[in-house]
């Protein structure tokens, strides 16, 4: 008698298939970098790390952790946004030691103008899904980057 397991194969099929509509919609984005680099001369990278700015000073190490990208890059990245007079980074006043890097107002104008999405056919279609639709697309979302960042920061730890 055979016994075959179906779980991983199900997992398996289903996984590869969540990855390849991932890069199906990861494709969706290249106008949208091109563009925001055309209005902008920013990355993906850079924006986000803009927005991020948008609650309150943080230091690098955790625009690092917010953005997904390593020490080394942001530190570049940093330095990109600061030649721009986007950020700046000061010293906290309590630990000499610790560097905040804060959104500047040309960096808050510079969010606000740039609208890359706006009236696009993502954004078209986004609008057409259902208010559940929406919820778990962002839910689902929000959890792969939550899960990957992590398995990320794991990978780093062990290294």
């Amino acid at each position: 008698m055979v016994t075959t397991i179906s779980a991983p194969v199900t997992t398996q099929s289903e996984t590869r298939a969540a990855l390849l509509a991932y890069l199906d919609a990861l494709a969706l984005a290249e106008p949208f970098q091109a563009r925001l680099w055309q209005l902008s001369h920013l990355t993906l990278s850079q924006v986000s790390v803009l927005r991020h700015l948008r609650t309150g000073s943080q230091t690098a190490g955790r625009l690092a952790e917010l953005a997904g990208i390593s020490a080394a890059s942001i530190s570049r990245l940093v330095d990109r946004l600061e030649k721009r007079g986007l950020v700046s980074r000061r010293r906290d006043t309590d630990d000499r030691r610790q560097v905040e890097v804060h959104l500047e107002p040309a960096g808050e104008r510079l969010l606000g103008e740039v609208k890359v999405f706006r009236g696009s056919d993502l954004h078209h279609a986004v609008e057409a899904m259902s208010p559940d639709e929406r919820r778990r697309l962002t839910a689902s979302l929000t959890r792969l980057v939550e899960l990957t960042r992590e398995l990320a920061a794991r990978r780093e730890e062990r290294s």
